[in-house]
C-alpha cells in the first residue's frame, strides 16, 4: 500500500459475519405459505409434531385460506391428544372443504375419542357420503358402534372395511373382537390372529387372542399367551395373571393357579381377592360361587 497505509478491514468484516448469520432467517421468512404447509406434511410424516405444528402455524400466520392447512394441523394436534384443538381447527376446515372425505373421518375419531358416539356416526356418515371406497370411514363407524354396544352394525361396516382393505390390522382385530363377544370364538380368533400377523404390536391384541383361546377351553395355548401379556407388563397385568390362574385352575394345577391368582390380588382384582380367600387359603378342591370374568376389550385411538 502507498506510504504503508493499511485500511481496518474490521467493519466489513463484521458486516459479512452479521449477513451470513441473518441469512437463514431471511431464507425462512421467503418462504411460502405452500412451503411452510410441504415442510408440515413431511414433519408430520416424520413423527416430528412440535416441528410440524410450528410450520403449520407460519403457514395459516401467512395465508389462512390455503387449502388442507388446518385439516393438517388438526391431525397433527390430534396425533398430540390436543383433542379440543384438533377438532377446533377440522371445524374451520370444514367450512373452507367442505367436501374433503378424509376431514370427516379425521374429526369422528376425534368424537370417539371423546365419547360423542352420536356425532362420530354423523360424520362418518358424512365421510362414506362423499367417499364410500374410504375404509378408514367405515371402520370409525364401526368403532362409534362397538362401543355404543350395536355389535351388528359394527360387524356390517367392518366387512365393508375390510372388503375394501384386505389387509386391514386394525379393521381385523376388531372385527374378531365382536365376533368373540358374540360367542363366536373360532371366527374371532382367525380375525385376530391375522390382525397379530400384520401387526404384533397391535393394543390388546395378544390379551384378546388369550381370552379366546381360553373361552375355547384351550388352556395350554391361551397359558402361552398370557404369559406374553405378563411379560409385556402393560395395563391388563392384573387381568391376564387371573385369567392364567383360571387356565390352571381347569387343568387342576392348585399351586400355580393360586400363584397367579395372589398375584392378581395384590394388583387390585377383587375377584382375585375372593379367590384367595376361600380356595387358595383353605383345603377347598372348587372354588366355592365362582366369580365369572368375561374381557371387554377396549379399542385404542
Amino acid at each position: 500500500m502507498k506510504n504503508g497505509y493499511k485500511p481496518d478491514l474490521r467493519p466489513m468484516v463484521r458486516s459479512l459475519l452479521a449477513a451470513l448469520l441473518l441469512l437463514p432467517f431471511a431464507l425462512h421468512a421467503q418462504r411460502s405459505a405452500q412451503d411452510h404447509l410441504t415442510l408440515a406434511q413431511q414433519a408430520y410424516k416424520a413423527d416430528t409434531f412440535e416441528l410440524a405444528l410450528a410450520h403449520a402455524d407460519t403457514a395459516i400466520t401467512l395465508d389462512a385460506t390455503l387449502p388442507g392447512v388446518y385439516k393438517l394441523r388438526g391431525d397433527i394436534k390430534q396425533k398430540q391428544r390436543d383433542m379440543h384443538g384438533a377438532l377446533m381447527d377440522y371445524t374451520r376446515a370444514a367450512k373452507l372443504e367442505p367436501e374433503d372425505p378424509r376431514l370427516y373421518v379425521s374429526r369422528s375419531a376425534v368424537h370417539i375419542s371423546e365419547g360423542r358416539l352420536k356425532e362420530a356416526v354423523r360424520d362418518a356418515d358424512i365421510a362414506i357420503g362423499l367417499d364410500a371406497k374410504d375404509a378408514d370411514a367405515w371402520y370409525n363407524r364401526a368403532c362409534a358402534n362397538y362401543i355404543g354396544r350395536n355389535n351388528e352394525g359394527a360387524l356390517r361396516d367392518l366387512e365393508r372395511a375390510t372388503k375394501l382393505r384386505p389387509e386391514f390390522a386394525d379393521a381385523l382385530f376388531l372385527r374378531g373382537v365382536v365376533k368373540g363377544e358374540q360367542y363366536k370364538e373360532a371366527g374371532g380368533l382367525v380375525d385376530i390372529e391375522e390382525a397379530l400377523r400384520l401387526n404384533p404390536n397391535i393394543p390388546g391384541g395378544q390379551m384378546s387372542a388369550a381370552v379366546l383361546l381360553f373361552e375355547s377351553e384351550r388352556y395350554q395355548e391361551a397359558i402361552a399367551r398370557f404369559t406374553i401379556v405378563i411379560d409385556q407388563e402393560d395395563d391388563d397385568l392384573a387381568v391376564a395373571h387371573y385369567y392364567r390362574a383360571d387356565c390352571y385352575y381347569h387343568l387342576e394345577d392348585k399351586e400355580n393357579a393360586c400363584t397367579d391368582w395372589r398375584l392378581s390380588g395384590e394388583l387390585g382384582d377383587k375377584d382375585a381377592q375372593f379367590i384367595v380367600r376361600n380356595y387358595c387359603n383353605t383345603d377347598a378342591e372348587t372354588i366355592p360361587k365362582k366369580p365369572m370374568k368375561r374381557r371387554e376389550t377396549v379399542i385404542e385411538f
